[in-house]
């Protein structure tokens, strides 16, 4: 996905020679340092610790006998394909309730 957008032009036909700023883009002052988060090797570190932890949590749900009640609890891998399913069917739920929910972009403007 490129998010590179064509460049406008100027009065004599010319492309400036700096991108126009994009969505995320943001002036820096002099002497701010950016933020932990905002370093690639801070967030390739925490995914790495988070792909680390459910690695762990497959293999353990292989070990750890769980005392099931009802049959599907005792399936390999049931209660990550239920969040799952149960995240899917929240957005579509979220989709449609703001479909319903939406106002006009003047709904509160005076008349």
């Amino acid at each position: 996905m490129s998010h590179d957008a064509p460049h406008p032009r100027l009065s004599d036909g010319t492309v400036p020679s700096a991108p126009p700023p994009g969505p995320r883009s943001r002036q820096e002052e002099p002497g701010s340092s950016e933020g932990m988060w905002d370093q690639k090797s801070s967030v390739d570190a925490l995914l790495r610790v988070l792909y680390v932890v459910c690695g762990v949590l497959v293999v353990l749900d292989l070990v750890i006998h769980r005392h099931a009640e009802h049959p599907w609890e005792g399936l390999f891998s049931f209660y990550p394909l239920y969040g799952f399913l149960g995240i899917v069917v929240l957005v579509a739920l979220a989709r449609v309730l703001r479909a319903a929910a939406m106002r006009p972009e003047d709904y509160y403007d005076a008349d």
